[in-house]
Protein backbone atom coordinates (compact mmCIF):
# COMPACT_ATOMS: atom_id res chain seq x y z
CA UNK A 1 0.00 0.00 0.00
CA UNK A 2 1.11 3.42 -0.77
CA UNK A 3 1.90 5.73 2.07
CA UNK A 4 -0.44 8.66 2.57
CA UNK A 5 0.73 11.86 1.09
CA UNK A 6 1.05 15.27 2.69
CA UNK A 7 -2.75 15.72 2.64
CA UNK A 8 -3.22 12.53 4.70
CA UNK A 9 -0.60 13.65 7.18
CA UNK A 10 -2.34 16.99 7.64
CA UNK A 11 -5.68 15.27 8.14
CA UNK A 12 -4.20 12.86 10.70
CA UNK A 13 -2.62 15.71 12.70
CA UNK A 14 -5.90 17.69 12.55
CA UNK A 15 -7.78 14.66 13.95
CA UNK A 16 -5.22 14.20 16.72
CA UNK A 17 -5.43 17.91 17.60
CA UNK A 18 -9.26 17.70 17.74
CA UNK A 19 -9.04 14.63 20.00
CA UNK A 20 -6.59 16.37 22.33
CA UNK A 21 -8.74 19.51 22.35
CA UNK A 22 -11.94 17.64 23.27
CA UNK A 23 -10.12 15.50 25.85
CA UNK A 24 -8.73 18.64 27.51
CA UNK A 25 -12.16 20.31 27.33
CA UNK A 26 -13.71 17.23 28.98
CA UNK A 27 -11.11 17.25 31.80
CA UNK A 28 -11.63 20.99 32.30
CA UNK A 29 -15.41 20.53 32.49
CA UNK A 30 -15.05 17.74 35.07
CA UNK A 31 -12.64 19.87 37.16
CA UNK A 32 -15.05 22.82 36.91
CA UNK A 33 -18.01 20.82 38.21
CA UNK A 34 -15.91 19.22 40.96
CA UNK A 35 -14.80 22.68 42.09
CA UNK A 36 -18.39 23.95 42.10
CA UNK A 37 -19.50 20.91 44.09
CA UNK A 38 -16.71 21.36 46.62
CA UNK A 39 -17.61 25.00 47.12
CA UNK A 40 -21.18 23.98 47.75
CA UNK A 41 -19.98 21.36 50.24
CA UNK A 42 -17.27 23.66 51.64
CA UNK A 43 -14.56 21.09 50.87
CA UNK A 44 -11.13 21.77 49.42
CA UNK A 45 -10.45 20.22 46.00
CA UNK A 46 -7.19 20.22 44.07
CA UNK A 47 -7.60 21.22 40.43
CA UNK A 48 -5.11 21.05 37.58
CA UNK A 49 -4.55 24.20 35.61
CA UNK A 50 -2.17 23.40 32.80
CA UNK A 51 0.85 21.84 34.47
CA UNK A 52 0.07 23.40 37.87
CA UNK A 53 -2.12 21.96 40.61
CA UNK A 54 -4.08 24.50 42.66
CA UNK A 55 -6.36 23.98 45.63
CA UNK A 56 -9.72 25.71 45.57
CA UNK A 57 -11.14 26.63 48.94
CA UNK A 58 -14.02 28.78 50.04
CA UNK A 59 -13.15 32.14 51.51
CA UNK A 60 -13.22 32.29 55.28
CA UNK A 61 -16.61 33.49 56.48
CA UNK A 62 -16.63 36.93 57.98
CA UNK A 63 -16.83 36.85 61.76
CA UNK A 64 -20.39 37.02 62.93
CA UNK A 65 -21.46 40.34 64.32
CA UNK A 66 -21.99 40.17 68.06
CA UNK A 67 -25.58 39.49 68.98
CA UNK A 68 -27.36 42.61 70.14
CA UNK A 69 -27.95 42.80 73.85
CA UNK A 70 -31.40 41.56 74.77
CA UNK A 71 -33.90 44.34 75.25
CA UNK A 72 -34.67 45.02 78.88
CA UNK A 73 -38.06 43.70 79.92
CA UNK A 74 -40.94 46.14 79.69
CA UNK A 75 -41.79 47.73 83.01
CA UNK A 76 -45.12 49.27 83.98
CA UNK A 77 -44.74 52.55 85.86
CA UNK A 78 -47.44 53.60 88.32
CA UNK A 79 -46.82 57.22 89.20
CA UNK A 80 -48.93 59.91 90.89
CA UNK A 81 -48.57 62.84 93.23
CA UNK A 82 -48.80 62.25 96.96
CA UNK A 83 -52.41 61.50 97.90
CA UNK A 84 -53.28 60.55 94.30
CA UNK A 85 -53.99 57.21 92.67
CA UNK A 86 -51.69 55.69 90.06
CA UNK A 87 -53.39 53.45 87.49
CA UNK A 88 -52.06 51.04 84.86
CA UNK A 89 -53.31 48.11 82.80
CA UNK A 90 -51.78 44.92 81.48
CA UNK A 91 -52.97 42.22 79.11
CA UNK A 92 -53.54 38.62 80.20
CA UNK A 93 -54.01 35.96 77.51
CA UNK A 94 -54.84 32.30 77.99
CA UNK A 95 -52.44 30.39 75.72
CA UNK A 96 -53.43 27.06 77.22
CA UNK A 97 -55.90 24.57 75.78
CA UNK A 98 -58.15 24.66 78.86
CA UNK A 99 -60.11 27.25 80.82
CA UNK A 100 -58.14 29.19 83.44
CA UNK A 101 -59.35 30.82 86.63
CA UNK A 102 -56.74 32.46 88.85
CA UNK A 103 -56.41 35.46 91.17
CA UNK A 104 -54.12 38.34 90.21
CA UNK A 105 -51.27 38.65 92.70
CA UNK A 106 -48.38 40.97 93.47
CA UNK A 107 -45.05 40.50 95.17
CA UNK A 108 -44.09 42.77 98.03
CA UNK A 109 -43.28 46.33 96.99
CA UNK A 110 -39.61 47.02 97.75
CA UNK A 111 -37.62 50.23 98.09
CA UNK A 112 -34.24 50.48 96.32
CA UNK A 113 -32.48 49.48 99.56
CA UNK A 114 -34.53 46.25 99.68
CA UNK A 115 -36.90 47.08 102.53
CA UNK A 116 -40.58 46.31 102.00
CA UNK A 117 -42.98 49.23 101.68
CA UNK A 118 -46.62 48.95 102.73
CA UNK A 119 -48.31 49.91 99.49
CA UNK A 120 -51.47 47.96 98.73
CA UNK A 121 -52.31 47.33 95.07
CA UNK A 122 -55.88 46.84 93.84
CA UNK A 123 -56.85 44.80 90.77
CA UNK A 124 -59.91 44.90 88.54
CA UNK A 125 -60.84 42.09 88.04
CA UNK A 126 -59.34 40.44 91.11
CA UNK A 127 -59.75 36.97 89.57
CA UNK A 128 -59.08 36.27 85.90
CA UNK A 129 -61.37 33.72 84.20
CA UNK A 130 -60.44 32.95 80.58
CA UNK A 131 -61.40 30.36 78.01
CA UNK A 132 -58.61 29.08 75.71
CA UNK A 133 -57.36 31.91 73.47
CA UNK A 134 -59.28 34.66 75.33
CA UNK A 135 -57.68 37.90 76.52
CA UNK A 136 -58.52 40.44 79.18
CA UNK A 137 -57.10 43.75 80.37
CA UNK A 138 -56.42 43.86 84.09
CA UNK A 139 -56.37 47.25 85.78
CA UNK A 140 -53.99 47.81 88.68
CA UNK A 141 -54.14 50.86 90.94
CA UNK A 142 -52.09 52.09 93.86
CA UNK A 143 -52.92 54.87 96.31
CA UNK A 144 -49.71 56.91 96.56
CA UNK A 145 -49.14 57.88 100.18
CA UNK A 146 -47.66 61.26 101.10
CA UNK A 147 -45.11 59.32 103.19
CA UNK A 148 -43.65 57.68 100.07
CA UNK A 149 -40.34 59.32 99.21
CA UNK A 150 -40.69 61.39 95.99
CA UNK A 151 -38.92 60.30 92.76
CA UNK A 152 -37.81 56.98 94.25
CA UNK A 153 -38.59 53.82 92.29
CA UNK A 154 -40.24 51.09 94.37
CA UNK A 155 -40.37 47.73 92.58
CA UNK A 156 -42.74 44.78 92.56
CA UNK A 157 -43.99 42.10 90.18
CA UNK A 158 -47.57 41.32 89.15
CA UNK A 159 -48.64 37.84 88.07
CA UNK A 160 -51.56 35.56 87.39
CA UNK A 161 -50.46 32.14 88.64
CA UNK A 162 -51.24 29.36 86.17
CA UNK A 163 -51.28 31.66 83.13
CA UNK A 164 -48.15 31.59 80.95
CA UNK A 165 -46.22 34.85 80.51
CA UNK A 166 -48.05 37.07 82.99
CA UNK A 167 -45.17 38.28 85.14
CA UNK A 168 -45.21 42.06 84.81
CA UNK A 169 -42.50 44.08 86.59
CA UNK A 170 -43.78 47.37 87.96
CA UNK A 171 -42.28 50.54 89.39
CA UNK A 172 -44.32 52.66 91.79
CA UNK A 173 -43.27 56.29 92.34
CA UNK A 174 -44.51 59.43 94.00
CA UNK A 175 -44.02 62.41 91.72
CA UNK A 176 -41.90 65.21 93.09
CA UNK A 177 -43.45 68.64 93.51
Amino acid sequence: MAEAGPAGDVLRRALEANLQYYAALGRLTVDYFEALGSIARQVEVPAKLGNRTITLRQAEPAPAAPAPAPAPPAVMVLEAEGGGTAIGVFLVENLLAEKVSAPVSASAVAAPDGREVALPLAFDPEVVVLEPGEQILVRVSARIDEELEPDVSHRAELAVPGVIGTKVPIVVRRRGS
